[in-house]
């Protein structure tokens, strides 16, 4: 960005240089390149700056999130864990049932028939 010094103070110059012009006009191209410089040098810095944090937050980042991997082997991992809880849900309910059957008195009373009318067919 190009930088010009106002034009008063280029007039308070020639009055410190005693109206001479040339020595004003050299003086300040002296100051007018210093800033550029200054902000050559400050924007060097900043980009210099916003590469490092923007690396940091990068690093930080990656480490506090989920990679695919680890997600896949968490969902396979709740796959696994599901199937194992729906298997012994299966049995715990065939269990259920079988003793409710085996347990009630009219289903004993019905085995005990179909026994004692199989048993009298078979002779």
């Amino acid at each position: 960005m190009a930088y010009s010094l106002p034009r008063d103070v280029f007039t308070l110059l020639e009055e410190a240089f005693n109206q001479d012009k040339g020595k004003a006009e050299i003086f300040a191209k002296a100051i007018e390149d210093s800033i550029k410089a200054i902000e050559v040098k400050a924007e060097e810095r900043i980009v210099d700056k916003k590469e490092a944090i923007k690396s940091e937050l990068y690093n930080e980042l990656r480490a506090e999130l989920a990679t695919k991997e680890f997600v896949r082997a968490e969902i396979n991992e709740l796959r696994s864990d599901i199937k194992q809880n729906a298997l012994l849900l299966k049995f715990l309910l065939g269990i259920a049932v079988f003793g409710l059957t085996l347990f009630n008195p009219a289903f004993v009373r019905l085995v005990e028939l179909l026994i004692k009318y199989s048993v009298f067919n078979i002779k």
